[in-house]
């Protein structure tokens, strides 16, 4: 699933991503100008692609969703333009995981990239990256995105067991400051009191960390195991409000 508009600067590389990981594509093309909606329009994995007007994200993700649901799908992933996979992953990978009768969302974890060597590497943005923000999921019909205009998060309503992998995201939409003035621009016209959210994104005096390709890396292995020591500590206060509420 795709939602996207203007995204020229990451299409190619995008489809490169998933031709190889996804049986089809459906996307919807937010009033692209820049000759997004012509590139994927030809791809042969994109099986349909239909275009809205107006920001909303709530809207343009359930009416995707619907699309999606047309196709009959066993599985559903939903990723940016502007966000691939490390590249050694393969189909195979993803089958292992689609394999399982007990598991119905697998999580991946995402890296925002300052350029296409460096990631973010802030304690703040790893502590970010040690969370799991995208998801596949098992289709099921109550599945649903929240109505929200602006930053409607992952698929609500797929109930079951998650399981957080190891599996990368490259977040490269923070590496294009152009990119990132028109993001911010949208951003402002619907949310203006955010404006230190929008300045977050330029990244400004980020550490940054040199990118490992290889998954077993000696390098990549460290990463990994100090990012799940660092969501063990995102535990305890998710159980504090748990309690909270109910009592």
């Amino acid at each position: 699933m795709l939602r996207v508009k203007d995204g020229i600067f990451f299409a190619q590389e995008w489809l490169e991503c998933f031709e190889n990981i996804a049986d089809e594509i459906v996307v919807l093309d937010n009033g692209s100008t820049d000759g997004t909606y012509e590139i994927l329009k030809a791809h042969p994995k994109v099986v349909d692609i239909i275009r809205t007007e107006g920001y909303n994200e709530g809207r343009d993700k359930n009416l995707l969703y619907d699309h999606v649901r047309l196709r009959k799908p066993d599985w559903c992933l939903w990723i940016d333009i502007d966000e691939i996979f490390e590249p050694h992953l393969t189909r195979a990978h993803f089958d292992k995981l689609m394999r399982s009768k007990f598991i119905n969302k697998y999580a991946f974890r995402r890296f925002h990239f300052i350029d296409r060597e460096h990631f973010a590497g802030s304690w703040y943005r790893l502590n970010y990256s040690a969370g799991h923000d995208r998801l596949m999921w098992r289709e099921n019909p109550k599945g649903y995105f929240q109505d929200l205009i602006i930053d409607s998060p992952n698929v609500k309503g797929i109930n079951g067991l998650k399981r957080n992998t190891d599996f990368r995201l490259k977040h490269l939409g923070y590496i294009n400051k152009e990119l990132v003035d028109k993001k911010a621009e949208i951003y402002r016209a619907i949310i203006p009191e955010k404006e230190d959210i929008f300045q977050s994104m330029y990244l400004k005096g980020e550490r940054p960390i040199r990118w490992d390709d290889e998954r077993g890396s000696v390098r990549t292995v460290m990463l990994n195991q100090l990012l799940n020591a660092l969501q063990v500590t995102h535990i305890f206060p998710k159980v504090i409000r748990r309690v909270k509420r109910i009592f």
